[in-house]
């Protein structure tokens, strides 16, 4: 909920007296995308920019779906975002089930200075999670979705990646390597997440005619169970050619398995995300090409559409969503190396990737 109009005057009284100036809100760093329209500085706050922000008396938090090194890069962002912003924020990290995230809603919706709550959806039909999301915005409590949706009618918005166009992309690359065709399987946390739908539909799309996939096998965010499902997947089907890990964890499991077995030769894999072990069997030449999200992006625009909302500036909100409700974070398309003969407008050798992370201060995306 927003202040009252007599809490307003008298904390903009209070910083009037305090303050020489108040940097803006909106948009993102000079090194990411462009910043939506209605962010910006004001050219008062430009002239003074190591002014230090007043911070807000409301918190933002985001709920992941479990402990992912990917959310290392959300959380990076999220603070970001909260400090040019002045506002407090918190990632919490998800124990992977769907109990987990339903607690932690409840436990948000106790405390007060909670105004803007974003939440990777575990189970897009988690009828319990959903409840809990239009529970918090009868409280006056905004909610958005990131990195996986849930249903429409319980956020205002999603930020995250085009999922569906995402998978295609990854099929597609996998058709390049594989122009003869072949067989495919897919590993994933959780089947019925919105984003492992999305992903695995839109991969099986761009595969084409030659390639078949063949399985799809979750490992309910169990990494031992992951590797374990490559190894079963490699004895079920003895023409299997093509590997695919949807979830940042399943790239790692994958090499895992076929450095262990020296069967690397015989498969083709290509992967989501780049978490760091990940980016390391790359340069094994254990992973042939990464599609990879910017959960980076994830967490500072998802700070920045709540922070709008909560603060009732439609113009940033509509220069975000344009028109919709849905904030595309992008995507990148990693390879190996300069020399690769892969084809994609995302396309970005490993080594430029190396130097994104570094300028962020990451260590995988």
């Amino acid at each position: 909920m927003i202040r009252s109009s007599l809490s307003r005057r008298w904390f903009l009284s209070l910083v009037a007296l305090t303050a020489a100036g108040l940097t803006g809100c909106g948009g993102t760093p000079s090194n990411g995308p462009a910043a939506p329209a209605g962010g910006g500085t004001s050219a008062a706050s430009s002239a003074s920019s190591a002014a230090p922000t007043v911070p807000k008396d409301y918190k933002i938090v985001i709920v992941t779906n479990g402990s992912s090194p990917f959310w290392d890069a959300c959380d990076r962002g999220l603070k970001d975002a909260g400090e040019k912003l002045g506002v407090r924020v918190e990632l919490i990290r998800n124990d992977a089930t769907e109990g987990g995230q339903i607690r932690r809603l409840e436990q948000l919706a106790t405390q007060a200075d909670i105004k803007g709550v974003g939440i990777s959806v575990l189970e897009s039909q988690a009828s319990g999670v959903a409840e809990q999301m239009q529970a918090l915005r009868k409280k006056g409590i905004k909610v958005i979705t990131v990195d996986s949706d849930g249903p429409a009618e319980a956020r205002e918005a999603f930020v995250g990646t085009n999922n569906l166009e995402a998978g295609r992309e990854l099929g597609r690359l996998a058709a390049q390597l594989r122009p003869d065709g072949g067989q495919a399987a897919a590993f994933v946390g959780f089947l019925g997440a919105q984003n492992a739908q999305e992903r695995i539909a839109g991969f099986k799309e761009g595969l084409g005619e030659k390639i078949s996939l063949v399985d799809s096998m979750e490992d309910q965010v169990n990494e031992s169970k992951a590797r374990n499902n490559v190894t079963a997947a490699l004895q079920n089907h003895p023409q299997l050619n093509v590997l695919a890990g949807i979830w940042s964890y399943n790239a790692p499991a994958i090499a895992d398995v076929l450095s262990g077995n020296g069967r690397r030769k015989d498969f083709t894999v290509v992967a989501f995300d780049a978490e760091p072990n990940a980016i390391v069997a790359m340069d094994q030449g254990l992973i042939d090409v990464m599609v990879v999200q910017n959960p980076y992006e994830m967490g500072f625009q998802g700070v920045t559409l709540l922070h709008r909302l909560i603060e009732g500036d439609q113009a940033g909100v509509d220069g975000m969503l344009k028109g919709g409700t849905v904030y595309d974070t992008g995507l990148r398309v990693v390879v190996p190396g300069p020399d690769s003969k892969l084809e994609s407008k995302y396309r970005q050798p490993l080594g430029e990737f190396r130097n994104w992370l570094t300028e962020k201060g990451l260590e995988g995306s």
